[in-house]
């Protein structure tokens, strides 16, 4: 298993190089023309084969092809052994040797940097622990929202496909009048219902509605109580002719949109703005008369409506109203980033 640099690495060989000088006490012992070579002793003999048996034993380990209680261990035997006898005699050529020292000094460096090196690789140990645990920590807490989000959505599924009968019951009972008056237009409503009823019962496999099918359940509801029930003249559809398939919460436009188009005389406006992982829905009101058109806005149950938002989207969706005089609905929510 061959062992590579990675970034970042150069500084801790120095790092542990130069602790090892620290904490021997070499540097009060060296005269100062003798610190550099003390310290670049210490970084080749025992720096570098620390960082580098450490990423090796956390390969190992990671792997499970060695268990921690001998990976470790085994770091701190072999970087002192390697480093004091035989990295450090293999220097001795290049950076000289002090004639004082000896076989029994070296078995006195060996015993005081083993001490100094199990301190270190106990914090090392216990950091990389500690950060392993937060990120599986994280990691269920992720899991846990998603399988919420997901129950959120599968819910309000189940709650769109029921149809409201107070709905079902008064535009059943004006089509059959218009059948028997206008069956043109009798037909073109009972249409509008049937396409309706269609987009609000999920696919048997769905775990979330999206933009387009909810604007098919909004373009047929506004065409269910236009006029001629088959235009949307009170609702204005801008771009989205051919809406993406983005994740959307259901419950949420059409619940929206209805108590505006109810009110039977004010003209919206409904565009689509996107940016790179987020999509915003704009709903306009155009007027004619500014005070129906608030109180029709007002009418919108937007507590319940943002928390089915956050409820599958998360705290990165809202839904929010301008103050202006002319309400102004925006609608935003994430949505998959593409891909080249």
């Amino acid at each position: 298993m061959a062992v590579k640099f990675a970034r970042g690495d150069l500084g801790w060989v120095l790092l542990v190089g130069g602790g090892t000088l620290v904490a021997n006490g070499t540097p009060l012992g060296n005269p100062a023309d003798g610190v550099l070579t003390a310290l670049t002793y210490n970084v080749l003999q025992f720096g570098l084969p620390a960082v580098l048996l450490t990423r090796l034993a956390n390969e190992l380990v990671d792997t499970r092809k060695l268990p921690a209680l001998l990976a470790y261990p085994a770091v701190l035997l072999l970087t002192i052994g390697l480093g004091v006898w035989v990295i450090a005699p293999s220097l001795y050529p290049v950076l000289g040797k002090a004639d004082w020292w000896g076989r029994k000094e070296d078995f006195r460096l060996a015993g005081s940097s083993f001490i100094w090196h199990s301190l270190g690789m106990t914090v090392y140990l216990q950091q990389r622990y500690s950060r392993r645990a937060q990120a599986r920590l994280k990691s269920l807490q992720e899991e846990a929202a998603e399988r919420e989000r997901k129950l959120a959505a599968a819910q309000l599924l189940a709650l769109q496909a029921r149809v409201d009968p107070a709905l079902l019951s008064e535009r059943l009972a004006t089509i059959d009048t218009e059948l028997l008056e206008q069956p043109a237009r009798g037909q073109a409503r009972l249409a509008a219902l049937i396409e309706l009823l269609r987009a609000l019962q999920p696919h048997v496999e769905a775990e979330l509605s999206t933009l387009a099918r909810e604007l098919v359940a909004l373009r047929s509801y506004a065409s269910l109580v236009s006029a001629d029930a088959r235009s949307t003249e009170r609702l204005h559809l801008a771009g989205l002719n051919d809406p993406p398939e983005w994740p959307l919460a259901p419950m949420v436009l059409l619940p929206l949109v209805r108590p505006l188009l109810d009110e039977g005389t004010t003209l919206w406006s409904l565009s689509l703005l996107a940016a790179e992982g987020r999509a915003e829905l704009w709903l306009q009101a155009l007027g004619p008369d500014a005070e129906r058109t608030q109180a029709a806005a007002a009418r919108v149950p937007m507590a319940e409506l943002n928390q089915r938002l956050r409820a599958v989207h998360g705290n990165q969706s809202s839904l929010t109203l301008a103050a202006n005089e002319m309400p102004l609905f925006k609608l935003n929510w994430p949505i998959p980033i593409a891909t080249p």
